[in-house]
């Protein structure tokens, strides 16, 4: 019996609306990598088929062997498994075969006993034993090579030259049959005369568990013969093959599998007994339901390796009792793996909730190394950032370069990719005659000559040097633009120096001033008219020599 059998499940959506079952029908879960037939259903298996209650013939396929039963459902969910591994154990040497498990009627050895026919010593004389044999696709005569009950045949399909080799001994055979009248006669035989084109046969060596077993061949037994073990040649040609051979015993399964092999010798192997097990069918189920959130997520369960089910959220299944993996997934949101176990006659609730998908944005710019902001995160060019959905403004900053940004929507789960162009600031370049001067633009100085960086816009340009006049000019700056602008300084004119006489001629007014003052105030001045005098002499003279 296969221990495994509690992993695997039986799947009947209850509720589901999209595949709810009607109210008679029962789930009955096929669990093999095959093909399943039921009544007129045909599917690819896994597979879960809702049948009404009743004895159902089913067909089940897996590789080159068919599987034929009888199902009876009841009310009570059912699972179908196959013990693959014991079934290619049970089968050997067959091309194709069908396994009819109920079993055939089948005459047993015991039930046609007779007397010993012996077969006369192939290896001397002309002659044969023989006995009627298959009568499709040609009639045939059945050759008995070996003493009695040792079971070796030879079948001579009549009309055809065969050549046949017993115990060393090599001969070639030609008969021709005639049937009417309810019987059958044959004439020829086998000798060791050459023919030409004569058709080599095959030993087919055919054995079962348990012993004892009916043969067929063609679907012809031969009475009292025709039970395994036995050996059988049989010639091959395209006309006569394939052969079918079956093998059946009473209360086991009967065996029905064609024949066409090239080799020397094929070895045709049945275990009755096993094959008998190797379908279970039972029942035994609790209930899954489960709910996502957000709705509508594809859901799928696994019985091992096996996907059995596959649908949409929120769902409620009836399985076997057993360990499951369910997995859950919307797009948009990320994917959910658990692992479930189901007890029987017993109810197991999930509740899963689904998180978004970061969103992806890969950063470029031109040039690249600038500084990526998109609220508080920054990178640097070039760069990649995952993101929730949503609208974000996308900056890019470099020194000497305008800043740039842009309005970027991101859905859940999107990768998306931008590039910003990034323009070089206007430099401004002054050059001045003589060098040396100092330049004051924008908040900005610096020393001719000299480069400065602003904005786009128009600037007052302040020039100055000691010596020379102050020189105002405006440019006009745009972006990736370098402005030069040449600037050539005048001197400052020199100050006019007063003649001694003039000075001379300054101090007589100053000191008649003062004695006009001085007598009306009746004071004595004179002693400071003196010192003011010479002082203005001395202011005169070192005006005169600077």
């Amino acid at each position: 019996m296969m221990v495994a059998w509690r992993r695997l499940l039986l799947l009947s959506v209850l509720f589901s609306g999209l595949l709810a079952p009607s109210a008679s029908s029962t789930p009955v879960f096929f669990e093999f990598d095959g093909q399943v037939r039921a009544g007129n259903l045909t599917s690819v298996a896994p597979i879960v088929l809702n049948l009404s209650e009743g004895d159902w013939p089913v067909e089940l396929s897996v590789g080159n062997v068919t599987l034929v039963l009888n199902v009876s459902v009841g009310d009570a969910p059912l699972v179908v498994e196959i013990n693959e591994s014991l079934l290619r154990r049970s089968l050997g040497g067959f091309s194709t075969a069908t396994v009819f498990l109920s079993g055939r009627e089948v005459p047993s050895i015991e039930s046609e006993k007779t007397p010993c026919m012996a077969a006369p010593d192939w290896s001397e004389g002309e002659g044969e034993s023989s006995a009627r044999g298959p009568s499709r696709p040609v009639p045939m005569e059945t050759v008995l090579f070996s003493p009695c009950r040792e079971r070796e045949y030879l079948l001579l399909p009549s009309g055809v030259p065969v050549v046949a080799e017993y115990g060393g001994v090599k001969k070639y055979c030609l008969i021709r049959i005639s049937e009417g009248g309810g019987g059958w006669s044959s004439q020829g035989g086998c000798s060791f005369a050459y023919i030409e084109n004569a058709v080599s046969s095959v030993p087919v060596e055919i054995t079962s568990r348990p012993c004892n077993a009916t043969v067929y061949i063609n679907g012809f037994h031969l009475f009292g013969e025709w039970f395994t073990p036995m050996v059988v040649h049989l010639p091959l040609t395209p006309e006569l093959s394939p052969y079918n051979v079956s093998i059946g015993a009473r209360g086991y399964p009967f065996v029905s599998g064609v024949v066409n092999s090239t080799e020397k010798r094929v070895a045709l192997y049945a275990d009755l007994s096993a094959l008998s097990r190797v379908v279970l069918v039972h029942s035994g189920a609790g209930v899954l339901e489960v709910l996502t959130e957000p709705a509508n997520a594809s859901l799928k369960i696994f019985a091992g390796n096996n996907e059995v089910f596959s649908g949409r959220s929120p769902i409620k299944l009836v399985l076997p009792e057993g360990v499951y993996t369910l997995s859950a997934s919307l797009p948009g949101y990320g994917g959910i793996v658990e692992n479930v176990t189901v007890p029987a006659n017993e109810s197991v609730s999930l509740d899963l909730t689904l998180s978004l998908l970061p969103a992806n944005l890969r950063i470029t710019t031109v040039p690249s190394g600038a500084e990526v902001r998109i609220g508080n995160v920054t990178c640097t060019s070039p760069c990649s950032l995952n993101l929730t959905a949503g609208v974000y403004n996308v900056s890019a900053s470099l020194p000497r370069y305008l800043p740039s940004s842009v309005l970027v929507g991101l859905a859940p789960g999107e990768s998306q990719a931008i590039s910003l162009e990034l323009v070089q600031m206007p430099v401004l370049r002054i050059l001045t005659s003589p060098e040396g001067a100092t330049v004051t633009v924008g908040g900005e100085q610096c020393f001719t000559p000299c480069n400065i960086t602003l904005a786009p816009g128009s600037y007052s340009v302040t020039v100055e040097k000691s010596g020379y006049e102050k020189a105002v000019l405006v440019v006009s700056l745009n972006a990736g633009d370098v402005s030069v602008v040449n600037v050539s300084l005048r001197k400052e004119p020199l100050p006019t120096s007063p003649s001694p006489v003039d000075a001379l001629k300054t101090s007589h007014e100053v000191n008649k001033v003062t004695e006009t003052v001085s007598r009306q105030e009746g004071i004595n001045w004179k002693p400071a008219l003196v010192v003011f005098s010479l002082l203005a002499l001395v202011v005169v003279f070192a005006k005169m020599r600077g």
